[in-house]
């Protein structure tokens, strides 16, 4: 069998990426059954989570935007296809293996930092990637941030008091429509909910604001 090029046919190379994207996909679920309550989804974020996630983004002003609990990189995809040269993404992963992909995937860009941290020490992250106070206009999140152990969950919210901007959003994916508005409405003034019915198993996003 011929050894496969960056010179390979497209099918080739498509192939490759599939088979890549389902052992992504494999993995994701076995560590769901494994940590259930620290990962918000059974599977990866489908396109059509990805992108509403990022609706709330302004693409042509926004400066600095993290990721938490990137997983596999669906929605980091969309991101870095979105992103401008000026913006700086910082992508925050705790799992050592969901990292590697991370890095794998996306290496190369000089604006887009993969990190192996812990969201309940957030703040100490940003500030040692020097993110000052406000400066990030959009945390998006993948965690199952509503069963996060408290001190985690609180240590996060702290610094997302701290660093988002005022105009910025928080928008968080989840599998449990409309269930948990009241939580988020603990943390902000303003939470809506964006239905993703075509997703697998169908979810969506609470876009938050003007945390309290």
């Amino acid at each position: 069998m011929p050894l496969m090029t960056d010179n390979a046919p497209a099918s080739a190379t498509d192939g490759r990426k599939s088979k890549g994207r389902f052992s992504h996909n494999i993995l994701f679920l076995r560590k769901f059954f494994r940590h259930g309550v620290k990962i918000a989804s059974v599977w990866p974020s489908s396109r059509f989570m990805a992108l509403a996630t990022l609706n709330k983004i302004s693409w042509s002003t926004a400066r600095t935007i993290v990721e938490l609990g990137a997983g596999t990189g669906p929605i980091t995809a969309q991101i870095i296809e979105r992103l401008s040269p000026n913006t700086q993404l910082l992508v925050i992963e705790y799992d050592a293996d969901f990292v590697k992909i991370l890095q794998d995937r996306f290496h190369g860009q000089s604006n887009v930092h993969i990190i192996q941290g812990d969201v309940g020490t957030l703040g100490d992250i940003l500030a040692a990637h020097g993110i000052g106070p406000h400066e990030v206009d959009y945390f998006v999140s993948g965690l199952a941030t509503p069963t996060l152990p408290e001190p985690v969950r609180h240590g996060m919210f702290d610094a997302v008091r701290e660093y988002l901007n005022p105009q910025g959003f928080f928008s968080n994916i989840t599998e449990f429509p409309w269930y948990y508005l009241r939580h988020y409405r603990q943390w902000f003034g303003d939470v809506s909910f964006e239905l993703v019915p075509l997703n697998m198993p169908p979810g969506g996003v609470y876009h938050c604001r003007s945390i309290r």
